[in-house]
């Protein structure tokens, strides 16, 4: 049986962390080809684009420590909305595709940084013009 545990609101930030957890070869399972198997049925599920078929792939694949990890993933990311939401007028609105986000948080987890960390000291030298406050 499938309990709505992610819903339309949490799908965003439950499929982007899937979709990141789901590319380390050992995370889900030590069997290669169940990897494999689940990264396939994951990508069908990402196009149907639906939380019930989200919900049934997290109910069939995974463990409830992983489904404890998923909620926490969401937990975090609603916490950063929030901060953000509440930030002042130094911070503004940033639309990315899935792929930029993504590599941009890699970049901010292997340098441990923020992502406006990220654009602003490993991206700078690659403009050419004078930026505010340099």
């Amino acid at each position: 049986m499938t309990h709505e545990r992610i819903t339309k609101a949490d799908q965003f930030y439950a499929t982007q962390w899937l979709h990141v957890m789901l590319n380390k070869d050992d995370w889900l399972s030590e069997q290669i080809d169940e990897v494999l198997k689940a990264r396939d049925e994951f990508k069908k599920i990402c196009l149907a684009s639906k939380p019930d078929k989200l919900n049934a792939f997290c109910e069939k694949w995974l463990s409830p420590a992983k489904w404890e990890e998923l909620d926490q993933a969401i937990a975090a990311a609603h916490k950063r909305r929030e901060k953000f939401a509440e930030s002042d007028e130094h911070h503004v609105s940033l639309e990315l595709t899935h792929r930029a986000k993504f590599i941009l948080e890699r970049l901010a987890r292997q340098y441990n940084c923020s992502l406006s960390d990220v654009i602003e000291q490993h991206l700078v030298d690659r403009v050419d013009c004078s930026l505010p406050g340099s």
